[in-house]
């Protein structure tokens, strides 16, 4: 089960820091993406990059619930 952090006195839920951990994640998957040139095939890159984000997090949940 994930614990809750406290940062400073800011209580950072498990789902906070799934979203928190999902951002650095995120922007090196992009970067390296761009690398490969798989960026200037997508139709739409916003909604690619959320898409992604989402996926994103939603494995981080997955890998703090087991």
């Amino acid at each position: 089960m994930p614990i809750d952090f406290e940062v400073g006195g800011v209580y950072l839920p498990p789902i906070a820091q799934a979203l928190l951990l999902a951002m650095p994640l995120l922007f090196a998957l992009l970067w390296l993406l761009q690398r490969l040139g798989v960026m200037q095939r997508v139709w739409h890159p916003a909604l690619f990059e959320g898409a992604l984000y989402s996926c994103i997090c939603a494995l981080i949940i997955l890998f703090m619930g087991s």
